[in-house]
């Protein structure tokens, strides 16, 4: 026993945080819809919120692409678009994914 607690099922929501697919939160192996959509976004601080800080949005792109990346080697999920929302002071960024078709013998 590691101490961890047990994964959390992937799914069925509608939009799953990058951070808790990478940490290994959620068990993206029981994620069974076609579609996936996730998203990334900075970290609020009370030093942002009084305006002392700014938010690392490169970080937090750079987040995405490798969630995006670590999907497409592990899972086989294929990047169909990537958007970005601003919300406030600060921008959310998504991407939408598919699974990926097997490949089929001929």
């Amino acid at each position: 026993m590691n101490g961890r607690p047990p994964l959390l099922p992937a799914g069925p929501g509608r939009v799953l945080d990058v951070k808790a697919i990478l940490d290994g939160t959620v068990d993206m192996s029981t994620y069974r819809r076609k579609y996936l959509v996730i998203c990334a976004q900075p970290r609020r601080t009370l030093a942002w919120d009084m305006g002392l800080t700014k938010p690392d949005h490169n970080g937090t792109l750079s987040t995405l692409t490798a969630c995006i990346e670590w999907l497409d080697v592990y899972f086989g999920w294929e990047l169909v678009s990537v958007f970005t929302r601003q919300v406030d002071k600060y921008y959310i960024h998504h991407a939408m994914l598919r699974r990926r078709a097997p490949h089929q013998q001929i």
